[in-house]
């Protein structure tokens, strides 16, 4: 092989390999790009979710804590005698108050609802689902003419006081669930 052919195949060599370094590069730097793309819109998806389950959750502690004080003003209106009326209407107040409360809650509600995903919205329908029986428990207690009524009636509160505080962790876990698999999906 003569020398001018053996410079012309080096060069040739040289080439194609500068060539398929940089193809090579490429292709790994639209690869990180289209990652890094697909990481920000994940990203961009999961903080309003992350934003709508927390002012939920923190709507259902707030109103499910107003009806607990509630219950126990009313437990303290059946036990006493000389502040009865009294402790009623606090009772009926901190009732009516928490009524208030969650009403304006169904918004988040909605939210949850729009966000998705099903699980969380199951979890948030069950949690104002239990949320509103523990609140029927609640005026059906304090609606309770004598203190054998009120007893009678009481252990009934308790089973949905209960229950409504499961909706609650359960809203929390599943909303805990959908924000860890964005995480997870993040590091695909």
């Amino acid at each position: 092989m003569d020398a001018g052919l053996a410079g012309v195949l080096g060069a040739t060599v040289g080439a194609v390999g500068t060539g398929g370094a940089a193809v090579v590069a490429a292709l790994l730097a639209r690869s990180q790009a289209r990652f890094q793309l697909t990481a920000e819109h994940r990203k961009s998806l999961r903080e309003p979710r992350r934003a709508a389950y927390v002012a939920y959750a923190s709507a259902l502690r707030e109103t499910y804590e107003l009806f607990v004080k509630a219950k126990y003003l009313a437990e303290d209106a059946h036990a006493s005698t000389d502040r009865r009326e009294e402790l009623r209407a606090e009772a009926l107040r901190e009732y009516q108050e928490a009524t208030q409360r969650q009403a304006a809650m169904e918004h988040d509600a909605a939210v949850i609802h729009v966000e998705g995903p099903r699980e969380v919205t199951r979890a948030s329908v069950g949690a104002s689902s239990k949320l509103q029986k523990f609140r029927s428990a609640v005026l059906d207690y304090m609606s309770a003419a004598t203190e054998l009524d009120a007893d009678h009636r009481f252990a009934l509160l308790e089973e949905k006081e209960a229950e409504a505080h499961t909706g609650y962790l359960e809203f929390l876990y599943a909303a805990s669930d959908a924000l860890d698999a964005d995480l997870l999906a993040l590091g695909e």
